[in-house]
Parts: C-alpha cells; structure tokens; sequence
C-alpha cells in the first residue's frame, strides 16, 4: 500500500515538496462545495495554489466536489469541473457524506451527478464515503438501490486501527481514510490520512494516470491580490445589479468565507482564486438560482 493524504483551506498553507519527502504519494484536495441551504458556489481558497503545489513535486493528484442535495446535481457536476479543469492525474471525486433525503431519490441525484462528471473528463469518478453514511442513507429503502456504485472506485472513510468492514456493494475498496489526526513534515496542521490499496504502480495502472500537471483554468484569476481595472469594473457591475434586485434577499456571501459575489451577468471579480469569468451555461445557471427566483418570490 501507499500513503497519501486529503487537504482543503483548513490544513492553512501546505509545503508540498517536504510533503514529497515525507514519503506522500497521492493527495486529495478540496475544490468546491454548496453549503447547507445555500445556492452560493464556494471555491476552496487554496485549490489552486495546492494543484499546483502537487503537481509540481509530483504527488499523484485529484480534486474532490462535496455533494449536497438541494442543487441540481448535474449542475454541480458542472461547476466542479469547470472549476477544476483538466484532470490530468487521478480522477474527479464525489465527496458524499451529506444529505437531505434518502434511497432511492438519493441514488438518483448521486448517479446523476456522476455521469455528468464522466462525461465532461472521459474519467470514471471515485465516491468518498463511509459504511455508516452509506447504509443509513444510500441504503436506507432497498439494498439494490446502491447496486449501480459497484462500477465506481470507492474511497473510504473508517477510522479504525482494524481492517475496513466490507462495503456493499464493492468487493472492496481503493482508497482508505483510516485517520484525521494526520502530522507529517510540511503541515501546519493535522490531516487526514490514507492508503491506496496497492503498489504505485497499481495505481498508475488502475487509474490511467497521466503526466499530472496542471493549469489554472483561463476562468479562473489566480493573483487576487492585485486589483486591475477590470476588476474594478466587476466590482461597479455588481454593485449596480444589487441595486436592480432590491427584492432579493438571498446570500452574497457564506458565513465564515471570503466574500463569494455574483453579477446580473453572470460573473464575479475574484477572491482568493475565484473565477472572474463565467461560461454561457453557467451564466444561465446563475440567473435562474440567483436572479430569476428571486424575482418570483419578490412578485
């Protein structure tokens, strides 16, 4: 087996070359994510400064979406790899330990999230769970229900000093979270730890792994920190298309985040590695969330 770790803006600033020679060969790295009862898109502040710290140390590499259900799964699976991009290592993962019903109805929403994501990458997504997240409610109406997931690599979460319980309906797993006390040299902080259940070359095998390097998608605006006249421009945008919408009262921002702001357009000024420039569905996507409801509920 080998080691690995996953990460997101909580593990703060990663140094991902004493990482390297502390023995890490896989990582997982958090990208996006719709908080509870929000229709914001959060990016994770570091996504992109820790792609392109693996990549350029040559850690193995893939970038994880956490699953809600009250959006539009396909939608989802949308914006997480346009945010991304191009998964040139390991690939994209659904992170599903959330959720806001149940069985069958919950097996629709995650089945329809990741085919989408296979067909954006031409890349079967791994499912990060747990036994006990997944029987409670993945299972919950019929064991069948989850038969289809036994096509899918599974990442799995049990903290445990034991071997894994076997997960229906896998015969057993590929990856294995067994730690969130995680400390290696070059983490500020504690981590979660895993194993991939094979040698490295299992793993370039089972996955296709390509060269794994990485660019920032054009999309996104990397150096936040210096403010240009086009952002200066947005910033004026998004002020006007506040004052057009008086009437809503949805959210602009999540509750211990950077500032997440969107305009009438469809786009946003940058944050920490946020996108300043949206593609025509997601303009759409951000009109009917945003916009468009918010004005039938003002009428």
């Amino acid at each position: 087996m080998i080691p690995g770790v996953d990460v997101s803006h909580w593990q703060v600033e990663i140094d991902w070359s004493e990482a390297k020679r502390a023995g890490v060969k896989f990582a997982f790295i958090k990208a996006t994510e719709f908080p509870d009862k929000k229709t914001t898109l959060f990016i994770d502040d570091l996504l992109y400064r820790n792609l392109q710290g693996v990549s350029a140390n040559g850690i193995y590499w893939s970038a994880y979406h956490f699953f809600r259900t009250h959006i539009d799964p396909v939608i989802q699976a949308q914006v997480f790899v346009e945010t991304v991009g191009q998964f040139t290592s390991l690939p994209p993962v659904l992170d599903l330990e959330a959720a806001g019903c149940k069985g069958e109805k919950l097996n629709l929403k995650v089945r329809a999230f990741l085919q989408e994501v296979e067909r954006l990458t031409n890349r079967k997504p791994i499912i990060y769970t747990s036994g006990g997240f997944w029987r409670s409610y993945m299972m919950y109406e019929k064991r069948v229900h989850a038969d289809w997931a036994r096509e899918y690599p599974l990442w799995m979460a049990q903290y445990t000093t034991l071997w894994p319980t076997p997960l229906y309906p896998w015969a057993g797993w590929d990856f294995w979270q067994y730690s969130d006390k995680g400390k290696l040299p070059g983490f500020k902080t504690h981590m979660d730890l895993n194993w991939f259940n094979g040698s490295e070359e299992d793993l370039v095998e089972r996955f296709n792994v390509g060269d794994g390097s990485y660019s920032v998608p054009a999309a996104a605006l990397v150096d936040a920190n210096v403010e240009t006249d086009t952002e200066a421009k947005l910033m004026r945008e998004f002020e006007q298309a506040k004052q057009s919408y008086v009437n809503f009262h949805g959210d602009y921002q999540e509750a211990g985040q950077e500032p997440k702001r969107y305009f009438a357009n469809g786009r946003r000024p940058s944050f920490h590695s946020a996108r300043a420039a949206q593609t025509a569905a997601e303009r759409q996507w951000v009109r009917s969330y945003f916009i468009d409801k918010a004005v039938r509920q003002a009428g």
